[in-house]
């Protein structure tokens, strides 16, 4: 039996980039995933029990706010729909795999005129009445699937679109953390430059009453008041900045930013232990919604290359119209009236100007890119996970000696404020002294904040939810 061309022609292009598309994208992510993570560290084993990474805090106000600002925040909301959209475009795309009806009704009523034919006693002209009603349908048939592959690349699109909605969020989430524990930290910066100020007036005092009875220099005074009046400075320095957190944690959470927010009795920085060690590489591959939305921008843009092809092929449609036609409207609805025509029709393409050769060199290259861009994506996971694991250990280190030399310069600024008060020691010794111990309490603080930061970097790089949420 002899087999004709065409027959060949179908199975090739209905299975044309599916398989090597996700060929490309195992063998890319076999050659970039590594077996284990570079950063090594001993983990507790009780710290691994965490499904979301809000519970590692223990801070309920913070889970509600990251909620309020999954609900409300107007940018995400936006994308929402924007994702939305994207669903109905498979939708649209999809209907032409089923045939296309249309109910129409139409009437028409002509004059002819007759001069010229010079009939004796006749009319010189006539008119007809002419009504048509029926179902005019349809139907492109999907012979090499190109109708249904241009579908599935929508829904692949949607699905991407789902996934970076999905990313989005978490990047919310832990923004709205970070700016609630850059505000915790600012208010505990706060007490401390007030306490710092408390300090510096009392010793103001001091050096005063010393100053009036003549045992205290004039440049002595002078340095104890600039030391007081820089703390004020400061103090109204972390009051701006308070306000601005407090404002941009609003603006996230969806509210009107006009700075007020009633926090103080939840606020806290946590004591971290070291983290639970993180999923393998190849299981932050599948967690992570920016790499899923990469791949699918991939396979839809495979598909969108088998439709590229699919269009040099030729087209069928089949087309009908059932209804009924009269000279008078009323005979619409009998059944003597009752017309109908069906016809086919195959359209190969033959001459496009290089149209659609360039459909083609345009899909390939929105495929590669997409590849390309993916690759981009997974380094970028790698380097984020891995950097935060690196830093975790040096940040956990670097916060143990801060807290170390917070302690040493508080005894010593009490011990140098003493030797100063008995004669033995100088007043620049003794500020300069003082001031270093506010420094260093003011750096534990930052570095304690930055440690939590860099934590849930970590917990976003490994693609943890922050709370639960609706799929």
């Amino acid at each position: 039996m002899k087999i004709h061309p065409i027959c060949i022609l179908i199975p090739f292009f209905a299975l044309l980039s599916c398989r090597s598309t996700k060929k490309e994208i195992s063998n890319l992510e076999k050659d970039l995933i590594p077996a284990q993570w570079n950063s090594d560290f001993e983990v507790r084993s009780a710290d691994r029990n965490i499904t979301y990474w809000t519970d590692s805090f223990e801070i309920p106000p913070l889970t509600r706010l990251i909620s309020q600002a999954n609900q409300n925040n107007p940018e995400l909301a936006s994308m929402y729909e924007r994702m939305v959209a994207k669903g109905e475009d498979a939708t649209i795309r999809g209907a032409n795999l089923l045939p296309s009806a249309n109910a129409n009704v139409t009437g028409a009523r002509n004059k002819r005129n007759l001069i010229g034919f010079n009939f004796p006693n006749s009319e010189t002209s006539f008119t007809s009445s002419s009504f048509n009603s029926g179902i005019n349908v349809s139907w492109e048939i999907d012979l090499w699937g190109k109708i249904k592959d241009s579908r599935n690349s929508a829904k692949k699109r949607f699905e991407s679109s789902l996934a970076d909605y999905q990313a989005a969020r978490l990047s919310l989430n832990g923004q709205v953390a970070k700016a609630w524990f850059n505000l915790v930290e600012n208010s505990f910066q706060i007490e401390l430059v007030e306490k710092t100020i408390e300090t510096y007036s009392k010793n103001l005092s001091f050096i005063n009453d010393r100053y009036q009875t003549g045992l205290a220099t004039a440049l002595e005074q002078k340095l104890a008041e600039a030391s007081y009046l820089s703390s004020q400075a400061n103090l109204a320095q972390r009051k701006r900045l308070a306000m601005n957190l407090t404002q941009t944690l609003q603006e996230l959470i969806g509210d009107y930013p006009d700075g007020k927010m009633d926090l103080n009795s939840s606020m806290s920085l946590p004591d971290l232990v070291l983290p639970p060690l993180p999923p393998t590489p190849a299981e932050v591959i599948e967690s992570r919604h920016d790499l899923n939305s990469a791949r699918l921008k991939v396979q839809s843009t495979g598909l969108d290359l088998k439709v590229a092809n699919k269009n040099l092929l030729p087209s069928f449609t089949l087309t009908g119209a059932p209804g009924s036609r009269s000279d008078n409207f009323s005979d619409l609805v009998d059944q003597k009236f009752r017309v109908w025509d069906i016809s086919g029709a195959v359209s190969q393409p033959i001459f496009q100007g290089g149209r659609l050769r360039a459909g083609i060199r345009k899909s390939e290259a929105l495929q590669k890119s997409a590849l390309f861009e993916l690759k981009a994506v997974i380094l970028r996971a790698f380097f984020e996970v891995e950097n935060s694991l690196s830093a975790e250990i040096h940040l956990a280190n670097e916060e143990t000696k801060l807290q170390q030399s917070s302690i040493a310069y508080a005894n010593a600024a009490e011990l140098s404020w003493k030797r100063y008060q008995r004669g033995v020691e100088g007043i620049f010794n003794a500020l300069d002294t003082r001031r270093r111990s506010f420094e260093a309490e003011s750096r534990f603080l930052l570095l304690k904040k930055e440690r939590i930061l860099n934590r849930i970097n970590l917990y976003l790089a490994i693609g943890m939810e922050a709370i639960a949420t609706e799929s």
